[in-house]
């Protein structure tokens, strides 16, 4: 006998989609720039970039399922299943304007396979793709990476997300309640399997902390294979979560090269 699905679960899985989140309304933008939250966090993560932006980029972000302002509901841990509804969330056909995909830790796994389902449904290609703290998903380095810091206890949980607040380690609801939507996104990050296909026609940025623990200068020059022109490695001072404290760095540097994407012309008094 077939297992058949409820009208309770149908509508679950309908409503279990990412959700656009424009971080700061900027319709005479030229460019959107959508920054898909690491692993555990929602697009609250990202609000600090909005005044360090310049006027021409609309910042956006994406609200997950479990995470964020929507952790009460179930988290979703199959990449190819969340990547394939994040691809018409960056592809909006009801905006013309060119957009760029920005991802760190476990939201740039996110960012690649959209990127990637978006070409295998003739969609629009984002003008930069750009990764950060996060190792090449063809290198297998996930399942040999994650589980020693899974089990490693708090300074394994450190690695991954920075410095714990007090409050939480005095709390177990609390940081159950942290914790949760993390290992989900660990759990994701466990499930992905490479599929190999042509290398991405998609300029590429690649970002990361100088002193990683978790992702390697090595492991971040291999997204190099994965596209069509390579990009150099950028490193910032700190660790896995170093876009937390050189934030101002990393949106110059990020603004920068999507200005030379779009071609922009130059300003003149």
């Amino acid at each position: 006998m077939g297992v058949g699905f409820t009208e309770e679960s149908t509508s679950v899985a309908a409503s279990a989609v990412p959700e656009r989140v424009v971080l700061a309304a900027r319709p005479q933008a030229a460019l959107r720039l959508y920054c898909v939250p690491p692993a555990g966090a929602g697009p609250e993560c990202y609000l600090r970039w909005v005044p360090l932006l310049p006027p021409w980029i609309e910042p956006c972000s994406v609200a997950l399922p479990g995470r964020g302002t929507r952790a009460a509901e179930p988290s979703l841990t199959d990449p190819a299943y969340l990547s394939a509804r994040l691809a018409p969330v960056l592809d909006d056909w009801t905006d013309p304007r060119p957009f760029a995909v920005f991802g760190h830790s476990a939201g740039a796994l996110l960012a690649y396979e959209a990127t990637r389902h978006l070409r295998r449904t003739h969609g629009r290609l984002p003008s930069l793709l750009a990764v950060s703290s996060l190792s090449a998903p063809h290198i297998d380095a996930y399942s040999a990476g994650l589980p020693p810091r899974l089990t490693a206890g708090l300074e394994g949980i450190r690695e991954l997300v920075g410095p714990i607040p007090d409050q939480l380690l005095t709390d177990a609801r609390l940081m159950a309640a942290a914790c949760t939507p993390l290992l989900a996104d660990c759990l994701l990050l466990l499930h992905y399997r490479h599929r190999p296909e042509p290398p991405l026609d998609v300029p590429l940025s690649l970002y990361g902390g100088e002193h990683d623990p978790v992702t390697s200068l090595p492991d971040l020059q291999a997204w190099n294979d994965l596209v069509t022109t390579p990009a150099p490695v950028e490193l910032f001072p700190g660790g896995h979560t170093y876009l937390q404290t050189e934030t101002k760095a990393l949106v110059g540097r990020l603004a920068g090269t999507l200005d030379a994407a779009l071609n922009r012309p130059v300003a003149t008094a």
